[in-house]
């Protein structure tokens, strides 16, 4: 099917390869069939908060939904030289600055994919975050970040009646 409609009434030649792309196009013109055109978005950028946490619990918030587990999940790989020239540095010792940019970036990756997963669930928070790292075929590092995905609500503070201020909710893992 093109354009949502059937193909019938297109002229065959009896051989399907010898139609070309302008023959198809003149013959779905005559139709009055078009090709559905991608049409640009404006990519809506999301800017709701979401706290992101290692604990259980958020103190000042009360989970009042859980959306269940989330993650954010990266592979990635370094060139041949850039893992010749840390091999060359874990003789010498030291820190292999390559690999400690490419895990930060790694990790801030994963946490976002995990926080724009917690956010399409309706989440406003992640709690019980955590990481895990592991290496495949010893040129490849994986990193995930995981954990729940919650709705909060601010608590009323129990002496002052006051709430916790909404901007008090920070942006995670959001860029």
């Amino acid at each position: 099917m093109w354009c949502k409609a059937s193909n019938s009434g297109y002229a065959n030649r009896n051989d399907p390869a010898t139609a070309t792309l302008a023959e198809l196009a003149a013959d779905m013109a005559s139709h009055g069939l078009d090709f559905i055109r991608a049409r640009p978005s404006a990519q809506v950028r999301d800017t709701q908060p979401v706290l992101i946490v290692t604990t259980n619990e958020i103190p000042g918030y009360r989970i009042t939904q859980v959306h269940g587990d989330v993650f954010g999940l990266i592979v990635r790989a370094r060139n041949y030289f850039s893992n010749l020239g840390a091999q060359f540095r874990t003789l010498a010792g030291g820190e292999v600055a390559g690999y400690t940019k490419l895990l930060t970036d790694s990790r801030n990756q994963a946490r976002e994919r995990m926080w724009r997963e917690a956010r399409a669930r309706g989440a406003n928070a992640v709690v019980a975050m955590r990481f895990d790292c592991n290496e495949i075929g010893d040129i490849m590092s994986e990193v995930a970040a995981y954990g729940t995905a919650v709705t909060v609500d601010p608590v009323q503070a129990a002496v002052a009646g006051i709430a916790p201020a909404a901007g008090q909710i920070s942006q995670g893992g959001h860029s």
